[in-house]
């Protein structure tokens, strides 16, 4: 995956629905995916490596294995590797009325 000027990283779709999308995401240690703004809600669950992540114009921020992060619909974010990261995403959809 070279979007947004990424390096190193490569994406798996495990389940795609109306509502949901689940993604396997994997990052090279020195890599990253650059950096763009969230289509939807997104929740980043890091499942091995370490690494850092970055919202809009803040500070870098550690993560590693068994920590999550969570960017809103429009969020600008990146994510570098400092080792190998395999993260799954889950991208969800605005809510939809459970009644129509």
């Amino acid at each position: 995956m070279e979007a947004f000027g990424s390096v190193g990283v490569t994406a798996q779709v495990l389940f795609q629905g109306d509502a949901a999308v689940v993604t396997v995401l994997r990052v090279a240690a020195g890599g990253e995916i650059g950096r763009h703004p969230a289509p939807v809600d997104q929740l980043l669950v890091v499942t091995r490596g370490r690494g850092a992540v970055r919202a809009g114009d803040g500070d870098w921020q550690s993560v590693r294995a068994g920590q999550a992060v969570v960017w809103r619909s429009g969020e600008e974010h990146t994510t570098r590797a400092d080792e190998d990261i395999e993260a799954v995403v889950v991208e969800v959809a605005a809510s939809r009325s459970a009644h129509g």
